[in-house]
């Protein structure tokens, strides 16, 4: 027995809505679906269960001293973490990490090594429960390859007695646990899979790691049926641990997750059908390819899980889901037709006696892509509206522009400080340009996109831009909405669209002082805090966070609850 503890016919959009991704910054890896050879035990007796799993906390050990902890897993500097570093430090060279390095520059990596630990029974063992199925064999060039990385693991679990360590660690995982479970008590999200699909899976498996920043859905097909699991990463910081009790976030991830082994398969049978509708992956091309959405397939498979589970899905579960909100946020990142295929879900709804099952009712939505063009979208889809975590989609290259108004001294401490955050867009596949405020009046704006640093008295740039959020600026204030912030500490980042070319974003990182700039780039903690608009700061003190309310291309700060 494995050794764990347990514990979506019109489009209407307003607003956008704060919920969790991945995201990350990190962009998420589709998981495509495919069958197990063999028999793989069930983690639980139980349909739902909630662990944090041996396997993958020895994977996420041995990532965390590769290169991928820097693209996939947490920056946030942890008690876990410090916990790992003395622990397992001296074994930082071990076999099993840099095999685990040449992996990751073979591109095995993302869901793939995730995928391979479930194979697997407890460390230090890790007895092998089924062949490796074929996607598998091919993501590590050869099965070999697999069986050795599978060696050089159990090495390092018997050599740095790893069960010892995740023993050790069972109070911090039952209280991650439990914060799940109790956010999750009373919603039957498995019968609300099952009864909107029309289909049964023989398990949902949901697999909380403390390291990972990214989310994957791993399908795995037993004698009984198929076993699904969403392993997943924290959403925010609480104190020095992480922890994924954010309602928001669990919902969308889980019924996204749990979404993929049912939407996959159902876009590849009628892929012949969505091919015809292929002109309409053009224009957001290069938006899905920064999420590592390479082609018209996957992108389907994302439209529609999102707005099957994501929306549809959750706006049956949650009465206090703001469906229109979150359509809109979805639009904002790329996902221009969502909208609209959650229209035809209504339809299928309304419609269960001629379409019992939804993979009846594909077809349909495959058709019926295929009548709309993209001219025929409002120009509210088209151009960029947010949230902060949507600004990397829009761009393979982003302008660092610091101020120069300020003294040499404060000048080169706000450089050093982009210098750092650089290198995190570096680690996100994004080109930094870092540039003064005197370079930034040189050039053309049109298909750029750009972090502003500074106040319009600091920053040249900034003085002259035309702002389109309800910001101004006061001497040693600011006024955002209808509040007045004076004094020290204060700091607001925000996105906005691009004054020039509506579709790319412009994003203000604005302090009152020039020493308030610096460690900007360390104030959002998890994930999940970049699905806003905006996040307003004084010191490390959150005073602000939320969404604009967009109409006839002005953004308008509202209360929340509008």
């Amino acid at each position: 027995m494995r050794n764990i503890y347990k514990i979506f016919v019109t489009v209407a959009c307003a607003g956008l809505m704060v919920i969790g991704l991945v995201g990350s910054v990190t962009a998420q890896k589709v998981i495509e679906t495919e069958e197990a050879i063999g028999k793989v035990e069930k983690p639980s007796q139980k349909r739902f269960s909630i662990t944090v799993d041996s396997q993958i906390e020895l994977l996420a050990v041995v990532q965390h001293f590769t290169s991928w902890a820097q693209k996939g897993h947490i920056k946030s500097k942890t008690a876990y973490k410090y916990d790992i570093d003395q622990y397992f430090g001296e074994f930082k060279d071990h076999p099993a990490v840099t095999y685990a390095e040449s992996l990751i520059d073979a591109n095995f990596a993302y869901d793939a090594p995730v995928q391979f630990m479930l194979y697997h029974d407890d460390p230090p063992e890790l007895v092998q429960k089924a062949p490796y199925s074929d996607y598998l064999i091919k993501r590590a060039d050869g099965d070999e390859n697999l069986m050795e990385f599978a060696d050089k693991l159990r090495d390092f679990a018997r050599s740095t007695d790893f069960m010892r360590f995740y023993n050790a660690h069972k109070p911090l995982y039952d209280t991650l646990i439990a914060e799940v479970d109790s956010l999750f008590e009373g919603n039957n999200y498995v019968q609300t899979l099952e009864d909107f699909y029309g289909e049964s899976r023989n398990s949902f498996n949901l697999i909380l790691s403390p390291l990972f920043s990214g989310n994957y859905g791993i399908p795995i097909k037993t004698e009984e049926g198929y076993d699904l699991y969403a392993v997943i990463g924290p959403c925010s910081i609480r104190g020095k641990r992480t922890t994924f009790a954010c309602l928001n976030y669990l919902e969308s991830i889980t019924l996204h997750e749990w979404s993929h082994p049912f939407v996959n398969p159902l876009v590849d049978q009628n892929y012949e059908l969505f091919m015809k509708s292929i002109a309409l992956f053009e224009p957001i091309k290069r938006m899905m390819q920064r999420q590592a959405y390479p082609n018209w397939r996957v992108t389907l498979y994302e439209h529609l899980v999102r707005a099957c589970g994501e929306i549809h899905l959750r706006a049956k579960t949650n009465k206090d889901f703001k469906k229109e909100k979150s359509l809109e946020y979805h639009e904002g990142k790329g996902f221009w037709y969502i909208s609209y295929i959650d229209s035809l879900l209504d339809v299928y709804e309304t419609h269960r006696e001629q379409y019992p099952t939804f993979g009846q009712f594909v077809p349909v939505i495959a058709n019926r892509l295929n009548q709309i063009s993209v001219e025929d979208l409002p120009e509210r889809i088209t151009a960029f509206r947010g949230p902060l975590d949507a600004i990397f989609a829009r761009t393979d290259c982003i302008y660092l522009i610091y101020p120069t108004a300020i003294d040499n001294e404060s000048i080169n401490k706000v450089k050093r400080d982009l210098e750092n955050f650089a290198g995190f867009l570096s680690s996100a596949r994004i080109e930094p340009i870092l540039i003064s405020d005197k370079k930034a009046l040189e050039i053309d704006w049109q298909n750029k996109a750009s972090f502003i640093y500074g106040n319009p008295k600091d920053n040249l740039f900034l003085g002259q831009l035309k702002i389109g959020i309800p910001l101004r600026f006061r001497e040693n204030a600011i006024e955002f909405g209808e509040k007045r912030y004076e004094g020290e500490g204060i700091f607001l980042i925000s996105c906005m669209p691009n004054p020039f070319n509506k579709k790319l974003p412009f994003t203000l990182c604005v302090a009152n002082r020039p020493e308030d700039l610096i460690g900007a780039g360390s104030k959002i903690k998890g994930p999940s805090e970049w699905y806003v608009d905006y996040i307003l700061y004084r010191d490390d003190e959150k005073l602000d966070t939320g969404l604009y309310y967009k109409e006839k291309g002005k953004w308008f700060l509202v209360p929340e609850e509008k």
